[in-house]
């Protein structure tokens, strides 16, 4: 047979450039991230937002290998900075190396780190958090007084101001669900099951409190606020069109 017949074996080379750049195409100018957008996510909790995270991931229909969620060495969120910074500065490591699996991400395109602010704020040090995540380029979504906020604005809007710490705000959601809340780690993921598919309303959600804030000139980081909503919208934009829940703020 003939060698010359008119195939290339690297075909699929530009036939998956083209469809990634087709995907570029179909975001929004005021858009976080690009579709495959490789994300790490560094929680300080480690069963309420570790779980939230990766069902969003499987409702976004976003690729494990591109989307990588763990808790932090320690629940301090110095110590979830640090976590994030060592491992994506590991994961370029490997990368030159050549130690990465296939569809591994060379880089992490986005390195966040979700945090509550309340024990920070109470403890004088929240300014130092601050500067040590601009330090390591971390991105912070942080939760004031906590992560539990975030669930709340999942069943409405709300900006009240009896949410001092984060026993508070776990109580108020409990009472807000009707049902049990952090009792166990069964619980907790029952009721993150309940409040998911609100995502997109809590999103919103968040957005108008941040402008409430705005508004009112409240000094960071402003009781009750929550920037998750950064970080979820970010994973919206990262998903292929056809999944993505929310269009450009």
């Amino acid at each position: 047979m003939s060698e010359d017949c008119g195939y290339d074996p690297d075909w699929w080379k530009s036939a998956k450039a083209e469809s990634l750049s087709r995907k570029q195409r179909q975001v929004s100018a005021s858009a976080l991230a690009q579709p495959g957008d490789a994300f790490l996510i560094v929680t300080e909790g480690t069963v309420a937002e570790p779980y939230y995270f990766e069902q969003l991931r499987r409702t976004l229909e976003l690729s494990l290998v591109h989307v990588q969620v763990q808790p932090g060495d320690a629940s301090d969120p110095r110590h979830v900075i640090e976590t994030a910074a060592r491992i994506a500065k590991d994961q370029v490591k490997r990368a030159k190396r050549g130690e990465l699996q296939i569809d591994e991400p060379e880089k992490f395109d986005q390195v966040f780190a979700v945090i509550d602010t309340d024990v920070a704020v109470r403890q004088s040090h929240w300014n130092d958090v601050v500067q040590l995540a601009r330090a390591r380029k971390v991105r912070l979504a942080p939760s004031m007084p906590c992560f539990e906020f975030w669930l709340l604005l999942h069943l409405g809007y709300t900006t009240r101001t009896d949410l001092v710490d984060g026993d508070s705000a776990k109580s108020v959601l409990k009472h807000a669900l009707g049902c049990d809340y952090a009792k166990n780690a069964d619980t907790t993921r029952a009721a993150i099951d309940k409040l998911l598919p609100k995502w997109p309303e809590a999103v919103v959600h968040s957005e108008r409190v941040c402008d409430h804030h705005a508004k009112a000139a409240t000094p960071p980081p402003a009781n009750p606020s929550t920037e998750v909503g950064r970080l979820v919208r970010a994973l919206n934009d990262a998903a292929l069109a056809h999944l993505r829940k929310l269009s450009g703020r």
